[in-house]
């Protein structure tokens, strides 16, 4: 059946084809054919066309067609609804009827060139004309016929590569160019295959950058440096081939271009019109690439590690995203797809990542990164509290700490200042408490209680609290005697003792004569205090911490007047209580017995001197008057020395009559007993008000001192700063 087929058309193509006339219009009449029919080899007469059906394409099909001819020829191209202008001799010459990039008049020899169908159109079935006439409507141009034409013809459609970017013909006149296909943009490494087939002319096929052709494209000044030279193709008289690596774009856009201008050397003349089909084909390269916006060259143990293939070279669309498959832990299994992965890693260590990509093409590829996983993130770490937190001695410290590491906790420390007070190596929960009870064992004021967390990389973290240890309990007073018997006018030793381990310091208040005008404010845990009248009288002492936390003293004090038959026994009572304050020393006793007796032998020989007005010196009057302030009271572990106050006070029982000699307290009497003391009876001056009242030069605040008779003058110590004052009867007069 084919062999007869081929009879029949190779008849009809020998056939001679009338051009039959009308009163109208003339006919032109082709043979018919297809490319599946059509023999190897064939004549067409002279005078004679052959019309063949190329089919019903769909827009952008791509058809190619290889002719050989060895007598020239018209090829033409026409669509279904545009060949019949041609048939009926109509005016056909242009690019509303024929398909003028397919065109090729007076053809001659072999030729390849493939057409795509136009996409401004459907489904079309489109004619190839093969004419060897000389008629009315060619215009006296093209092959006017003249000898039998021996012909080739095959033909079909192209199913195009996976990455076929361009393939059709392109026509350029003399001195022009056109763009074969640009811009695109190709990845370093891809190979660009460019396949050019010339049907007329001698041109040149160049590869450039943007910016090259920028340069190129109005022809001015361009530098012919600037294409990509590895790349160029110049006079292609025929067929070329040439693939070439994309290499040093710098990310621009390619043009390829179909240059028809004169140059460069080696290159086109560009004086006749150039038809060239260039089939322009990649092979996208595959090199799988793993990166992280982080760096992969140390990954903290449990946080996420974002990685990513995104920079995988894929500017031809080389890759799917479903194409990306990830190896995280070196099994050889993929343990997640898709461009991006994240990965957390529990421990330490050198892990190997792979990175496997396919092509649509179905090429594959794979590449692989080791990733370094290190510990670099200390433990967090927060006390629950706000502020400074008070606590008072006796009181219980609770602190409770949370942490939390991206490996494991290995200890945890508390301190207190600095020094361990309780600690925890084996740790399983993620927070830890201290109990601390406040004993007297610590100082009070501020104090910095700390947690230090370290994990088993070794790096640790410390978080601080600030704690205030305060005393919360008042003094305590020790026992001391409530109720006193004195005389007026006799110097009286208060003293209390109290003890407060929490407080740094503690302030003795003593108030006589409280709500009086002659209320008085003494400072000190012991103090001298002369009554003016007789009577009961209370003496408080409020003893304060630092924490103003206060006890009070109460003290009844009754006052009697001067009796002369109790002298003997007052010196006595005051010996006695100097000898208690010198812890009962046995030899002290016996040097106070001598001193005593020696001075009551003294006196006994020497007349009582009237007090005079003079000043006394400071060294006098300090060991008269100054009494140490201690700041706190410790009970004495040592012999202590008479002072002169304490001399002084035995002395007024020898210058001073008997009714008016003064009573120490708390002496016993039974020290003195054997003693026969017989002290000259004086007459005693009439008691004047004494009580001077001054302000401090140094704070300014007011105090008042009582001077004794025959004493004017005198330094004394301010009770509110202890600043030392002269104190003067002038001053008040």
């Amino acid at each position: 059946m084919h062999r007869w087929l081929v009879a029949v058309v190779a008849i009809l193509l020998a056939t001679p084809i009338s051009t039959l006339g009308s009163s109208s219009k003339d006919v032109v009449l082709c043979s018919s054919s297809d490319l599946d029919i059509l023999p190897g080899n064939w004549s067409l007469s002279d005078q004679a066309c052959l019309r063949v059906d190329l089919g019903v394409l769909q827009s952008g099909t791509t058809v190619f067609l290889d002719l050989t001819t060895d007598q020239e020829i018209d090829i033409l191209l026409f669509s279904a609804n545009t060949v019949e202008v041609y048939q009926n001799e109509q005016s056909y010459r242009m690019d509303s009827v024929w398909q003028s990039e397919s065109v090729f008049e007076s053809f001659i020899g072999q030729g390849e060139w493939h057409w795509t169908a136009p996409t401004d159109r459907g489904e079309t079935r489109w004619f190839l004309i093969l004419d060897n006439l000389n008629h009315p409507q060619d215009g006296g141009e093209g092959a006017q016929g003249g000898g039998v034409a021996e012909i080739s013809l095959d033909g079909g459609v192209i199913t195009p590569q996976q990455f076929t970017l361009s393939d059709s013909i392109h026509r350029v006149g003399a001195g022009e160019y056109g763009i074969a296909h640009g811009p695109f943009s190709v990845d370093d490494g891809t190979f660009v295959e460019i396949h050019a087939r010339t049907m007329e002319g001698f041109p040149d096929i160049l590869v450039m950058t943007e910016s090259a052709f920028a340069l190129y494209s109005p022809n001015v000044n361009w530098s012919l440096a600037s294409r990509i030279v590895s790349a160029d193709m110049l006079l292609v008289t025929s067929e070329r081939y040439l693939p070439w690596e994309a290499a040093d774009t710098n990310d621009e856009d390619i043009y390829v271009i179909v240059d028809n201008r004169p140059g460069p050397g080696g290159g086109g003349a560009g004086t006749s019109p150039a038809s060239v089909t260039i089939t322009i084909t990649l092979t996208p390269v595959l090199e799988p690439k793993i990166t992280s916006e982080s760096t992969l060259d140390s990954v903290d143990v449990g946080h996420t590690a974002i990685l990513s293939g995104l920079t995988t070279p894929n500017k031809s669309g080389q890759i799917l995203d479903s194409s990306y498959s990830w190896d995280t832990d070196g099994d050889g299994l993929t343990d997640d797809t898709g461009p991006t992965t994240s990965k957390i890693w529990d421990t330490p260590g050198n892990y190997t990542v792979r990175l496997s990509v396919t092509s649509v093409d179905s090429r594959s590829a794979s590449s692989t990164r080791v990733i370094h996983v290190e510990d670099n993130s200390d433990p967090i770490v927060n006390i629950a509290s706000e502020g400074t937190i008070l606590k008072g001695f006796g009181e219980q410290l609770a602190l409770t700490g949370t942490f939390t590491d991206n490996w494991g906790i290995e200890r945890v420390d508390w301190l207190l200042d600095s020094e361990i007070v309780m600690s925890n190596n084996n740790v399983s929960e993620s927070s830890s408490t201290l109990i601390l009870e406040i004993t007297n064992d610590f100082s009070p004021g501020f104090h910095t209680a700390s947690i230090l967390v370290t994990d088993k990389s070794g790096r640790s973290t410390q978080e601080d609290v600030e704690i205030r240890f305060i005393d919360v309990t008042a003094p305590e007073i020790a026992p001391y005697e409530e109720e006193l018997t004195v005389e007026v006018n006799d110097p009286v030793i208060f003293q209390i003792f109290a003890t407060d381990y929490e407080s740094e310091k503690i302030l003795y208040t003593w108030i006589f004569e409280q709500g009086t005008e002659n209320e008085i404010q003494l400072n000190g845990p012991q103090v001298i205090y002369e009554f003016k009248s007789e009577g009961p009288h209370y003496v408080v002492c409020k003893v304060e911490n630092d924490e103003f936390l206060q006890s009070t003293a109460e003290i009844l004090v009754l006052v009697e007047g001067d009796d002369e038959g109790s002298s003997i026994a007052r010196i006595a009572l005051a010996a006695i209580a100097v000898v208690v304050i010198a812890i009962l020393a046995i030899s002290i006793l016996l040097a106070f017995n001598f001193a005593v007796g020696r001075r009551m032998s003294e006196i006994s020989d020497e007349d009582v001197e009237e007090p005079t007005d003079k000043i006394q010196t400071r060294e006098e009057q300090m060991a008269m008057w100054s009494t140490p302030r201690p700041l706190s009271f410790e009970p004495p572990n040592e012999t202590p020395e008479f002072s002169q106050i304490e001399l002084d006070i035995l002395d007024l029982d020898d210058v001073a009559d008997s009714s008016d000699k003064t009573r120490i307290t708390g002496i016993n009497d039974a020290l003195f007993e054997g003693l026969d003391i017989k002290p000259e009876a004086t007459e005693q001056p009439p008691s004047e008000n004494r009580k001077l009242r001054k302000h401090c030069s140094s704070c300014s605040r007011p105090f008042e001192l009582n001077l004794p008779q025959g004493i004017d003058t005198a330094y004394t110590n301010c009770p509110n700063c202890g600043s030392e004052e002269l104190v003067s009867v002038a001053d008040e007069q």
